[in-house]
C-alpha cells in the first residue's frame, strides 16, 4: 500500500526502515537448523542476555513460539490456566487442543489480569480432572487494550507457579511495550517466569520473527517440535539482522507510538457514538466501541478505507486502532477526524 494509506490495523504492518534494510543486506548467514547462522546466533546471545534465559529460539511467529511452549510444557489432556482472552485460546485456530491435546481451563479477567486466588480456583484433585500443568500469562494484553501486566501480580502467580510445580509462560509478543511503559528492566519481568516469548515484527518494526526464551533443556525440547512442525529454516540470518537492528534502535521509540494512542484517545474521546471500551491507554492499543453509532464496524472501516484509514474490527460492534512506527502524529490526527466523519 501507498505510504499515504494509514494502516492502524495492527503494529505487524510496520515495513523496514531504509537502515533495516541495509542491515538485512549485509547479513551473515548460515544454516540454522544446524544453529550455524552466525546472525540467529548472535540475535539469540543477544536476546538471552537482555532477559537472563539461559537460551533461545529464533521462530517465523508468536503463534509459533507460544504452541512450541504449549508443547513442551504440557502433556495430552493437561490443562492450561490462563485468561479468557489470551491469545492462544483465542487467536491461534485450536493449535493447543490439535497440536498438543490440552484444554484450557479460562478465567475472566479484566483486560487479562488475574490473581493467584483465580488461578487457585482452577486446581483439580487428583484422578478423573485434567492435571493443571501450565500459567499462561499475556503481557501486554492485545483484547486488554495494551494493558501492562501489573508485576505485584505476576509474584503472586510466580510463587503460586512455584509451590504447585506448574510451570509459568508469558506470552510477552508486546513485551517491550510494557517495558517501555512501565519503566520495568526485561530481566525483572523473565525471572518471573519459566519461558517467555517476544515478536520482533510488532513494534520492533521487523519484517518476521518471534522468539522463544527459556533454560536450555526446554529450548532443546522446544528445537525438536519446532523441527516436526516444520518451522526449521536454513539461512535465516536476513531476518535475524532486522531483530539485531530492532533491538539497538527501535526499543526506546514505542514511547513514541505509546503518546501518539494517547493522542488518538483523546481526539476520539468526544466523538459521537463512539467510546473507549477501555479506561486508559497504557500502551498502544485503542478499541473503540462503536455501537451507539447507528452503524457496524464493517460499515464505518470501508467508508475509512476509503479515505486513506484502516483500522481492525475484533467485532461488528468495535473496531481496534494500532500506533506503531508507520504512524505519526499527524497520521494519528488525521485518522481521528476520518473516524469522527465516517461515523456521521
Amino acid at each position: 500500500m501507498s505510504r499515504d494509506f494509514i494502516d492502524m490495523r495492527s503494529d505487524t504492518a510496520t515495513r523496514p526502515t531504509k537502515a533495516m534494510r541495509q542491515a538485512i543486506a549485509e547479513a551473515q548467514v548460515g544454516d540454522d537448523t544446524l544453529r550455524e547462522d552466525p546472525s540467529v546466533n548472535k540475535l539469540i546471545e543477544k536476546a538471552t542476555s537482555l532477559f537472563g534465559k539461559e537460551d533461545g529460539l529464533f521462530v517465523s511467529s508468536g503463534t509459533l513460539a507460544n504452541q512450541l511452549a504449549i508443547k513442551v510444557h504440557t502433556n495430552p489432556g493437561d490443562e492450561i490456566i490462563a485468561d479468557s482472552h489470551c491469545h492462544p485460546f483465542r487467536n491461534e485456530l485450536g493449535a493447543g487442543p490439535l497440536l498438543s491435546g490440552v484444554q484450557f481451563a479460562l478465567i475472566s479477567a479484566k483486560r487479562g489480569t488475574y490473581d493467584r486466588k483465580d488461578a487457585e480456583k482452577w486446581l483439580r484433585p487428583s484422578g478423573g480432572y485434567p492435571k493443571s500443568s501450565l500459567l499462561w500469562v499475556e503481557n501486554t494484553h492485545n483484547q486488554g487494550g495494551g494493558h501492562v501486566f501489573p508485576l505485584e501480580k505476576l509474584d503472586e502467580l510466580r510463587a503460586f507457579s512455584k509451590e504447585q510445580n506448574i510451570p509459568l509462560h508469558i506470552d510477552g509478543a508486546r513485551i517491550f511495550n510494557a517495558i517501555v511503559a512501565s519503566g520495568i528492566p526485561p530481566k525483572e519481568w523473565s525471572k518471573r517466569c519459566d519461558s517467555m516469548c517476544f515478536c520482533f515484527s510488532k513494534g520492533l518494526g521487523c519484517p518476521v520473527g518471534s522468539i522463544l526464551l527459556g533454560e536450555k533443556e526446554f529450548i532443546q525440547g522446544a528445537r525438536r517440535y519446532w523441527k516436526m512442525f516444520g518451522g526449521g529454516w536454513r539461512q535465516a540470518g536476513v531476518l535475524a539482522a532486522s531483530g539485531l537492528y530492532a533491538l539497538e534502535h527501535h526499543v526506546e521509540r514505542l514511547a513514541e507510538d505509546h503518546a501518539n494512542a494517547q493522542l488518538f484517545s483523546e481526539l476520539t474521546a468526544g466523538v459521537p457514538g463512539i467510546r473507549p471500551v477501555h479506561d486508559t491507554t497504557p500502551t498502544n492499543l485503542v478499541f473503540l466501541d462503536i455501537s451507539e453509532s447507528g452503524k457496524t464496524a464493517h460499515q464505518i472501516s470501508e467508508t475509512m478505507m476509503e479515505k486513506g484509514v484502516a483500522f481492525s474490527i475484533p467485532n461488528a460492534k468495535m473496531l481496534r486502532a494500532v500506533t506503531h512506527l508507520d504512524v505519526s502524529r499527524e497520521d494519528v490526527q488525521k485518522a481521528a477526524q476520518v473516524l469522527a466523519d465516517s461515523v456521521r
